[in-house]
């Protein structure tokens, strides 16, 4: 999970991402850099700012990776889904229904 660090992620919050997903999770993402990376990126990109939130605690919306999640997105109200998961990242459950 190091590669992380390059992403900008701190120790703490990858002592944190490991404590709080399981290792099969940790496994997949090491074994899946480039989707990982490339998703956090995409969400930056598009203004998420609760990266460290959603790596501790929903590693798996990182996993579906950048092309999944921006179908996602575009089938809601983008903006206001962003604000909103922003505000609190347990609305990340609207991309569950997409």
């Amino acid at each position: 999970m190091d590669f992380l660090l390059e992403c900008g992620i701190d120790n703490e919050t990858l002592t944190k991402i490991r404590l709080n997903n399981s290792s099969q999770l940790i496994i997949d993402a090491e074994w899946n850099i480039e989707r990982v990376v490339n998703t956090i990126n995409y969400l930056r990109k598009i203004g998420i700012n609760v990266i460290d939130k959603i790596l501790i605690n929903r590693f798996d919306i990182i996993l579906r990776g950048e092309d999944s999640l921006r179908e996602s997105f575009n089938k809601t109200n983008q903006s206001k889904l962003i604000q909103m998961i922003n505000k609190d990242i347990k609305y990340l459950y609207y991309l569950d229904l997409y």
